[in-house]
């Protein structure tokens, strides 16, 4: 037996300690994966959390694919920050304006030059953009909505957006061409 599947099932016959080995086993590589979603120690923390709590609720009910928790832990984690982001998409979603100021902001204060610039030139060719070119940026890459909640929102295709979107990419590859015959990254 995996000590993964003995702690959970010591931990189902109630033995804290047991679940605190899984907490100590996995919190550090969930806390990593959470931070790599968040880009926020409070906000990894928070997901950290959530996701040991869901566990602890459905211990009986976890099913391992393996011989580790981890990746059931992972997906929940996963599944949390999602949730996390489309509440707070519903909530604080700041109009594309005043989400480009208060990004311009923070990049004022950032000492990579460079990628200051590289910001800059997104933001103002995002700006060139139509307005609904402009929505779905703000739809999808700031809300993270999938392209169907989009189209759904615009009232468009789904593959009518995917249009859209491959057009404006080229669109933002030949703007950059043109200004330094390099195509980013």
């Amino acid at each position: 037996m995996s000590p993964d599947v003995e702690l959970i099932a010591r931990s189902i016959a109630r033995d804290e300690r047991a679940f605190g080995e899984l907490f100590d086993r996995h919190a550090t590589a969930v806390y990593r994966f959470a931070y790599s979603l968040t880009h926020d120690i409070t906000e990894a923390q928070e997901l950290v959390q959530e996701t040991f709590v869901t566990a602890w609720k459905k211990l009986a009910d976890i099913r391992l694919a393996g011989d580790s928790m981890l990746p059931w832990l992972i997906v929940t984690c996963r599944f949390h920050s999602r949730n996390q982001r489309r509440s707070a998409s519903r909530h604080d979603a700041l109009p594309l304006d005043e989400l480009i100021a208060r990004r311009g902001a923070v990049a004022e204060h950032e000492d990579h030059l460079a990628h200051r610039e590289e910001m800059e030139w997104v933001f103002a060719a995002i700006r060139k953009l139509s307005d609904v070119d402009q929505r779905i940026v703000e739809l999808c890459l700031y809300e993270g909505r999938s392209y169907r909640e989009a189209a759904r929102m615009l009232g468009l295709t789904v593959s009518g957006l995917t249009k859209r979107v491959e057009r404006t990419r080229k669109k933002l590859r030949n703007m950059r061409d043109d200004e330094d015959g390099e195509v980013p990254a």
